[in-house]
């Protein structure tokens, strides 16, 4: 891989002259109705998204959302996200240097960088300026990408990559743009989406298995060269639809265009913008499939589609769907699709699904076995151990249980056993959160509990949410009166809980805050 990167810190920031493009794009006014808000994580990707509360934070969370977007900018531009972007661009940089480059440090206020790091940490301000200055102008662009290629899995790949600074940039706008559209994607898609995952998603395909027995057959395909065919006015009117920033679009539409600035289709495989943007290729697609065509467990990770139902005569309706639906956005369906019975065996996200239980994929196995044997390294043996691990645990022992004793294992939930703590108060799921870290957010109230002490003082009430945006579960402690009051007037009512609010605060007695639900 060549990146083109400047010697000097002189020349470096020579490098910073932004070029004067700009257009102009009088803003929309149109409401776009979404689904997908009320995404719920599952236990295990839960972890994934704990940093997701702290950046949305610096954005302005509202009941609802019209889109599109406008006057996206000043969040793209704040300190806080231009600077998690260029710290985020040189982890990644350390992880791609090879043992040498690691070997041969520089210590910079006490830590260590590659060479190749340290010369972009040395100009971190002037970075930062820059990056600034060109996005919130509007004349950010990316200028060069660098084709390489990379294998995944048993396939090698030709990706693109920006030089580095661009690199920076667009991490930073695509930060708030993922943020801000993630709500507008169905529940059931994960790929690159902050809090989703392939785990995620592989647990959704489990609990509409198991909630609904009749579920027999599952139809499986993807799409010819997905990212080579997407085609360039399809995409851009895709994200126009969201975003009407007349400062942002033109940024945006370069992304698109980047790999063939002068060609129709095809956008990069490299640039942090192209697997969003192939989420957001498909959205309409997905929605149509649900609430037109009548899919109902339907699940998409990238190109891959998954659909369950419980006959396959079901199935070949909605496939003939998919392919009409395919063709307008200008995709090819490979022939490799298949509907079969989920009992013999359904192979998706690195498992193989039978209904009762699930098996790691043999491959998956096997390529870890083969790195294995290859590295001498105890540290990176672990490390590979540790990843699959990671991948085994989301599978299941019911099968060789079977095996083994001839049984079948039991659930939990039929056992029958119960645990009331000593101190009779109920337990909540998620993580306690100040409620200045939660206010302005659409969040739905589930429960609470009176007479709770705290390090603060006594008499405190704990209160169950869940947001509304993230699907995220927490907790907050009050001493609000007027807070419990509300809580204790709403627990009286016969359909008081769950209810939805929006927590917020006002200042009385000239520098005393409160908080109360709207």
């Amino acid at each position: 891989m060549t990146l083109h990167v400047c010697a000097t810190d002189t020349a470096l920031s020579e490098r910073f002259a932004p070029r004067q493009q700009h257009n102009n794009m009088e803003s929309r006014k149109n409401t776009i109705t979404t689904s997908g808000e009320g995404q719920c994580l599952s236990p295990q990707d839960r972890k994934a998204v704990t940093d997701i509360a702290t950046f949305l934070e610096l954005t302005e969370d509202c009941p609802s959302v019209n889109y599109p977007l406008c006057n996206l900018i000043p969040e793209i531009i704040t300190e806080e996200n231009i600077t998690s972007s260029f710290n985020r661009v040189i982890r990644n940089l350390r992880q791609s240097a090879s043992d040498s480059e690691k070997k041969d440090c520089v210590i910079i206020d006490g830590k260590e960088y590659t060479r190749r790091q340290a010369r972009y940490v040395r100009q971190k301000d002037a970075i930062k300026e820059h990056l600034k200055q060109s996005i919130g102008s509007g004349e950010f662009r990316i200028s060069k990408l660098t084709s390489f290629e990379t294998q995944d899995g048993p396939k090698k790949r030709i990706v693109q990559a920006p030089i580095v600074v661009e690199r920076m940039g667009s991490n930073s706008i695509m930060e708030v743009v993922e943020t801000r559209l993630a709500p507008v994607l169905i529940k059931n898609t994960a790929a690159s989406i902050k809090g989703r995952g392939p785990h995620g998603l592989f647990h959704e395909i489990q609990v509409a298995i198991e909630a609904n027995p009749n579920l027999k057959y599952y139809y499986q395909s993807d799409y010819k060269g997905y990212y080579d065919h997407i085609v360039h006015d399809k995409m851009i009117a895709t994200i126009e639809q969201y975003i009407s920033d007349p400062v942002l679009l033109p940024v945006l539409r370069n992304f698109v265009k980047a790999p063939h600035p002068e060609g129709t289709i095809g956008i990069s495989k490299g640039l942090r913008s192209s697997q969003f943007f192939g989420n957001l290729y498909l959205n309409d697609l997905d929605h149509t499939m649900i609430e037109k065509h009548g899919a109902v467990h339907y699940f998409r990770f990238c190109d891959d589609t998954f659909i369950l139902a419980e006959s396959k005569r079901e199935l070949w309706r909605l496939r003939e769907c998919l392919h009409q639906e395919s063709a307008k956005l200008g995709l090819t369906i490979k022939p490799s699709e298949r509907v079969a019975p989920i009992s013999a065996g359904m192979d998706a996200l690195g498992y193989v699904n039978f209904g009762d239980h699930a098996r790691v994929r043999k491959r998956t196995k096997q390529n870890a076995a083969r790195k294995l044997a290859k590295v001498k390294s105890r540290k990176r043996r672990q490390q590979i151990i540790g990843s699959f691990k990671g991948v085994a645990c989301h599978a299941d022992c019911k099968y060789i249980f079977h095996l083994i004793t001839g049984k079948r294992m039991k659930k939990f939930s039929e056992l029958g056993v119960t645990y009331t703590p000593a101190d009779g108060k109920k337990r909540f799921p998620g993580m306690v959160k100040r409620l200045s870290s939660i206010q302005n957010k659409v969040l739905e109230i589930h429960d609470y509990e009176v007479d709770m002490k705290t390090s603060q003082g006594e008499n405190r009430y704990l209160v169950s949410y869940k947001d509304k945006l993230t699907g995220e579960w927490g907790k907050f402690f009050t001493a609000s009166e007027e807070m419990k009051d509300n809580l204790d007037t709403i627990s009286n009512m016969e359909e008081g809980f769950p209810f939805e609010t929006v927590i917020v605060s006002e200042i009385f007695d000239g520098n005393k805050q409160k908080f109360k639900f709207t």
